[in-house]
């Protein structure tokens, strides 16, 4: 009987080793379905995270411009000199007003300077101006000798402007809006 019992506990042993035969099958239609339906569902988060993302690129883009708006109308003032902010459909550029050697005035760019220098929008971002009520044609590059759009003179006074900051076709949206004596608000 002893090794009867021996001989039995090995093949239960082994029996236990080996899987038995339903656990090597592969999935089931409601096993692969639930899986589609969990992919498809990260897929709409990972949308909705990049549609969040371009409303937080719209917004720091819109807040960015304003402040360093407000800086240069500051600067035209303290300086005793007149600044212009010229727009492209991809960035913008603060210039100020330089006298040439034969004495006529030219708006030139501000490239050197840390906070006024050139940039560039985000790709997804498209700019609207809009000056006097009348939406203005951008130029896809910055001419090189031409006067910007916007001024911000040595007296405090700025060209009222409104401007769109636009993703996604639109549906996406910042406005900034600036009033002739420097008031400016974002919608």
């Amino acid at each position: 009987m002893g090794s009867r019992t021996g001989h039995c506990t090995a093949a239960r042993a082994a029996a236990l080793r080996l899987p038995p035969a339903p656990l090597l099958r592969g999935f089931t239609l409601i096993e692969l379905m639930v899986v589609l339906v969990i992919i498809g569902i990260l897929v709409s988060f990972a949308t909705l995270a990049v549609g969040n993302d371009r409303a937080h690129i719209v917004q720091e883009e819109a807040r960015r411009l304003a402040s360093l708006i407000e800086l240069a109308g500051e600067e035209a003032t303290l300086q005793g000199r007149e600044l212009g902010l010229q727009f492209t459909r991809t960035g913008y550029r603060f210039m100020f007003l330089a006298l040439q050697e034969d004495g006529t005035p030219q708006w030139l760019a501000l490239e050197r300077d840390g906070l006024l220098r050139p940039r560039e929008f985000h790709p997804a971002i498209t700019p609207q101006l809009v000056l006097e009520g009348l939406p203005q044609a951008l130029p896809a590059e910055a001419p090189e000798h031409g006067a910007p759009q916007l001024f911000l003179l040595s007296s405090g006074e700025r060209t009222p402007f409104r401007l769109r900051l636009a993703a996604d076709d639109g549906r996406i949206a910042r406005e900034l809006e600036g009033g002739a004596l420097g008031a400016m608000q974002m919608h």
